[in-house]
């Protein structure tokens, strides 16, 4: 084989597995943390004051709520080296809240709200997810849906 193909070959090679092995190493860095994620809701639920909440709703529903936000998120494209105004983080944020601020959490409209609810799901239960949806700089990264 011609030295200048097998180094061509390879360099393929190398780049194909680079997206996957980043993804893997992303999710094997940025664990689940459900402990943390209760933890700051306990603390921080209450955006309105800095107070942490007396009581929190049934962790299950806390959970529940939180990884519904973490299942929108991973249907939402990698930004990966994307920079569009469409990815950044508030932008993404406020796009999830819309889509569910008619359906009120299991418990009701007590705090937290779901507001301190999807940050501290994207930053605790799927906080690699959050990772891969960062801006960075890509022309060629997807579009998110409306």
């Amino acid at each position: 084989m011609n030295r200048r193909l097998w180094v061509a070959s390879a360099l393929a090679a190398a780049a194909l597995l680079a997206v996957p092995v980043t993804v893997v190493g992303v999710h094997v860095t940025h664990p689940r943390n459900e402990d943390g994620y209760l933890a700051h809701l306990k603390q921080y639920g209450d955006r309105q004051n800095d107070r942490p909440l007396a009581v929190l709703p049934p962790t299950a529903d806390l959970v529940a709520e939180g990884d519904a936000a973490c299942d929108w998120l991973r249907e939402q494209p990698y930004a990966l080296w994307r920079h569009d105004p469409e990815y950044r983080e508030l932008v993404v944020y406020e796009r999830y809240v819309r889509q569910v601020e008619n359906r009120l959490p299991a418990w009701g409209d007590e705090l937290p709200d779901r507001r301190s609810v999807t940050g501290a799901a994207w930053t605790h239960l799927c906080p690699a997810e959050w990772e891969l949806r960062q801006p960075r700089r890509n022309p060629f990264a997807p579009k998110p849906p409306d």
